[in-house]
């Protein structure tokens, strides 16, 4: 059985100092956020239920309890602090989208230049165009292109459909609405 946790979690990392009513301290790093609480890891586990004080660097210091202790990571409520816990959990978040990092896309699909580079477009209204093959592969292919096309309109690249995924200097990407099979797309691919 898998743990679905109604609440998405926020990867973020920052230094904290936490410390017992006895003023002992210990050093933690957050892990990740949600509604919930924080998780942290450290060295020292502190027991459930017990009331800390933290201060977690860039955010302030606050009232902490203990709701699970693992072999090495440990979840918190925050219970009290300067700022309203919910002010606390909205900084923490907004940390967290600072931290990560943003998404890159990254190909799965090899990209050839071929040998035979021109092809007829066709645009919706039926206009047909010619077009140069800057690179293709078996998911989409770039095209220097004189025709007015907008970004997801469909249009037909030789044989195949294909909707344009984004302008670059040269011309258009666009992708197959039916990949082509990655095994068969080479230089000698005619579209």
């Amino acid at each position: 059985m898998t743990d679905r946790r109604a609440n998405p979690r926020h990867a973020i990392i920052l230094p904290a100092l936490c410390w017992n009513g006895d003023g002992s301290e210990f050093h933690a790093i957050t892990v990740d956020i949600s509604p919930d609480g924080i998780r942290m890891r450290s060295a020292t586990i502190p027991p459930v239920t017990a009331q800390l004080g933290c201060s977690i660097r860039g955010v302030g210091v606050m009232e902490i309890r203990v709701v699970r202790a693992g072999p090495d990571d440990f979840a918190v409520r925050v219970v009290g602090s300067g700022d309203a816990p919910g002010q606390v959990v909205r900084n923490l978040l907004e940390m967290a989208r600072l931290q990560a990092p943003p998404v890159e896309k990254v190909r799965v699909c090899r990209r050839v230049v071929p040998k035979f580079k021109q092809v007829q477009v066709a645009t919706a209204d039926g206009t047909s165009v010619p077009a140069q093959i800057l690179n293709l592969s078996a998911t989409g292919v770039a095209l220097r292109l004189d025709a007015p096309v907008v970004v997801g309109q469909t249009i037909m690249v030789g044989r195949h459909q294909a909707r344009i995924a984004r302008r670059t200097e040269a011309g258009v990407g666009a992708a197959f609405l039916t990949p082509l099979d990655e095994a068969t797309v080479d230089e000698h691919t005619v579209l």
